[in-house]
């Protein structure tokens, strides 16, 4: 049977994890028992089975009922206004009746409060959210301080974010080796759904143009992200973001003030050795292929949190480092989350 799991709120994230734990066994890597939004059923199986980025679902999907059908599975969907919090809908006796014990809340919008009252009413023993929740427990990224979990004291654990943990493993070998005395962050994000096809009003003006016509300057969390799970690095991050038309796989590119003096070859050589061993999985080094350079639709679906573009690696002046990485912040992060869902899920 298993840990039991639910899924509150279906955007792309939330799908992306319910997709997600599909393709990585063919029976669910976890048994998800419920998922809950505000569309109707028939248009959550119907987003489920054609993704307009990744495809047709490489698993069968249909709905029956109140029941959601995935590779014959069925998952019951609660059909609630996930903007209001759970507390707040009739359907909170229901979750309680199903034991979960861990609740991904995808939405977003949760605020921590609501959370604890959903651990304290029995509808769940923690809750992991998809974003740096302020006021959580603790923020986990896998592969750098998922051991620093403590059941005891963390119910309300934030995953960190889609470019939190593609950055985090970076920094944390940078800061372990070489030591960071600063470094600037630029992501070039792939557009949201918060974003317009045309302009119209949105809280963030620049956000509210036209997404397909421009590159949209606007502020990123990563550095803040990173900062939470490496406080040593706390005031020396700066990061900045631009959006651009593309669909998916972002790309960060790092400048660096090291510490220590160091080499092109002796950066390549500890990076390869991190994807091969403590971060296999996690980290991957990328040459392109026969001599081309890859392009980020080459990356889509990738499970990795990063992948450095080892070409596009460079050292100046022995501590000036330049980095370029790619990543599916939609695929790779789902993964990482999944697998904080499997260290809680351990300690239960």
């Amino acid at each position: 049977m298993g840990i039991l799991v639910g899924i509150v709120g279906l955007g792309r994230v939330g799908r992306s994890l319910l997709r997600t734990n599909f393709i990585q066994s063919t029976v669910g890597r976890y048994n998800i028992c419920v998922v809950c939004d505000v569309m109707p059923i028939s248009q959550v199986a119907y987003l489920i089975a054609n993704d307009s980025t990744y495809g047709k679902a490489p698993f069968s999907v249909d709905y029956e009922g109140d029941h959601l059908i995935i590779a014959s599975k069925r998952i019951l969907y609660l059909q609630v206004d996930r903007r209001q919090g759970l507390e707040k809908n009739s359907s909170l006796v229901t979750l309680r009746n199903l034991n979960i014990d861990i609740l991904i809340n995808a939405t977003g919008t949760a605020v921590v409060d609501d959370l604890r009252n959903l651990i304290e009413l029995g509808v769940t023993k923690k809750v992991i959210c998809s974003w740096n929740i302020k006021g959580c427990d603790t923020s986990l990224v896998y592969g750098v301080n998922e051991h620093e979990y403590d059941s005891g004291l963390h119910h309300i654990i934030s995953a960190s974010t889609c470019t939190g943990n593609a950055m985090v493993p970076l920094a944390y070998i940078l800061d372990k080796h070489f030591g960071i005395d600063y470094a600037r962050i630029i992501t070039i994000h792939p557009a949201l759904s918060e974003q317009h096809l045309l302009d119209g009003y949105h809280k963030h003006s620049h956000l509210g143009r036209t997404q397909a016509a421009s590159i949209i300057p606007t502020k990123t969390n990563v550095g803040a992200s990173t900062s939470l799970i490496l406080p040593s690095l706390e005031g020396k991050l700066d990061s900045f973001s631009y959006r651009v038309p593309t669909e998916i796989v972002s790309i960060m590119d790092v400048s660096a003030n090291l510490s220590k003096a160091t080499s092109v070859e002796e950066c390549k050589e500890l990076f390869i050795n991190y994807s091969k061993n403590q971060l296999a999985r996690i980290l991957h080094c990328d040459s392109g292929l026969w001599g081309h350079e890859s392009v980020s639709i080459d990356f889509i679906g990738t499970e990795y949190s990063l992948i450095i573009l080892l070409n596009h690696l460079t050292v100046t002046n022995n501590r000036q480092i330049g980095i370029s990485l790619m990543h599916d912040n939609e695929r790779g992060y789902c993964c990482r989350a999944l697998d904080i869902v499997g260290v809680i899920g351990s300690k239960l």
